[in-house]
């Protein structure tokens, strides 16, 4: 939220029932280290888990498509399964569907309304991850991984210039 070109700042408090199961102060290095080593070691199989979203995902394309759902509560669904997939891709390794999943969120985040076109895009984006996923291609997908960000960025930049809007992807 801006005021008078400064940014301001909310702070939001943690409830009590949060503060009384998490604690307070700072988080001891030994327990941070720990977790980062659960978390770089991890070897779990993410793929039945982000198919999974891309299901929720598939359907909820198909419910906007026939118009089962509202313009609105597609986007809000598509943006909450969108940002899972985020999330979890990078616990698991994932660094191409997790860099894929937040250009998308960029752009779901930056629309005010879904029409057609923008489902295109979510849907192209639907059939990427689950051929990523299906083949299991962990890591950033190198140079293919790189090209196929570029092009979700560049889908995403003619929607906008087509829909004259100002939509950037975050990196």
């Amino acid at each position: 939220m801006k005021t008078s070109g400064k940014t301001k700042t909310r702070v939001i408090r943690a409830s009590y029932e949060l503060r009384s199961r998490v604690g307070v102060g700072p988080v001891p290095q030994e327990t941070l280290e720990a977790c980062q080593k659960i978390i770089d070691e991890n070897r779990v199989d993410f793929s039945p888990l982000g198919l999974e979203f891309l299901e929720n995902l598939r359907q909820t394309i198909s419910q906007t498509k026939s118009r089962q759902i509202s313009k609105n509560e597609a986007l809000t669904q598509m943006t909450d399964i969108v940002m899972q997939l985020k999330a979890n891709a990078a616990i698991f390794h994932y660094r191409l569907v997790g860099n894929l999943a937040q250009v998308m969120l960029g752009f779901l985040e930056s629309l005010t309304h879904i029409d057609e076109n923008a489902v295109e895009i979510v849907e192209a984006h639907h059939k990427t991850l689950t051929a990523i996923l299906e083949r299991k291609m962990d890591g950033d997908g190198k140079e293919y991984g790189a090209k196929l960000e570029e092009e979700l960025i560049h889908a995403c930049e003619r929607y906008a210039r087509t829909n004259k809007k100002k939509i950037l992807p975050q990196k």
